[in-house]
């Protein structure tokens, strides 16, 4: 009999597999009968060829690159800034309530429509992305980490505080694994509008990065190529998501240990 963190043929991971390879499949068979023309979709098995032609020349690891750090750096920052606003709006309830129908419009607009001012400000280059994508972060992490603090029982505080424990270690010991799950909910949220924010942006203003590639070869027709890197922006969201998600499980791992 299988234990339950065995992963079995009717296991998530492999349900989902298999409906990639299937949908991977049907994609190749109405391409090569011609159902589709060339200029909207090409054949799975062309855009391999053409995305290992990208690994093996070189061709793509600049852009790959200048696009993970941006990403990186914009998801770094709003969590940088948003947790700890978001702790500040708990502890002080009057600045949230003040502050709540500010942040829920923010989280509405659309900031890329601010670039044009960036641009101005800062120029052509990565700074502006980066704002950009950071701004688009930065809301869902405070207001998750907002509603995370204010979703611990106020048994726990009085606890910890019977105990003697304060400070920063009432936050490291209590506050912060009680609050993980939503918190890291607000960090994935966060990845989401921030990676969306830095592709858009390379999309429109940028001189390099998959987002620009992916712009470029759709104005030239290589739709293949255009496809090959569709892929690699695909491939880059699921493995930033999945260090998030092991750090997740890292802490409710932590916590439950400690």
């Amino acid at each position: 009999m299988k234990s339950a963190g065995t992963a079995g043929p009717l296991s998530p991971k492999w349900t989902i597999l298999a409906l990639v390879i299937g949908f991977l499949a049907i994609i190749e068979f109405i391409t090569r009968m011609g159902w589709v023309p060339v200029v909207i979709l090409v054949p799975p098995s062309d855009v391999a060829a053409v995305l290992w032609k990208l690994v093996t020349s070189g061709k793509l690891f600049p852009d790959f690159w200048r696009t993970t750090w941006e990403v990186v750096i914009s998801v770094a920052a709003a969590i940088a800034i948003g947790v700890p606003v978001g702790f500040s709006l708990w502890r002080v309830p009057l600045l949230g309530k003040a502050l709540e129908p500010y942040l829920v419009g923010i989280y509405a607009v659309p900031l890329v429509l601010f670039y044009p001012f960036l641009l101005v400000v800062f120029g052509l280059g990565a700074i502006p992305i980066v704002v950009v994508a950071a701004a688009m972060g930065t809301v869902p992490v405070i207001l998750n980490s907002w509603a995370a603090f204010r979703g611990i029982p106020p048994i726990y505080l009085m606890v910890s505080a019977s105990f003697g424990c304060h400070g920063f270690a009432r936050f490291r010991r209590v506050i912060f694994p009680a609050s993980a799950p939503m918190i890291f909910a607000g960090f994935k949220l966060s990845l989401i509008y921030s990676f969306v924010g830095v592709i858009v942006m390379e999309f429109m203003v940028g001189n390099t990065g998959l987002g620009f590639r992916v712009s470029y070869d759709y104005d030239g027709f290589r739709i293949d190529e255009m496809y090959a890197y569709v892929a690699v922006i695909v491939f880059l969201a699921a493995i930033i998501s999945t260090f998030l998600s092991r750090g997740e499980r890292e802490v409710r791992k932590e916590n439950a240990n400690g």
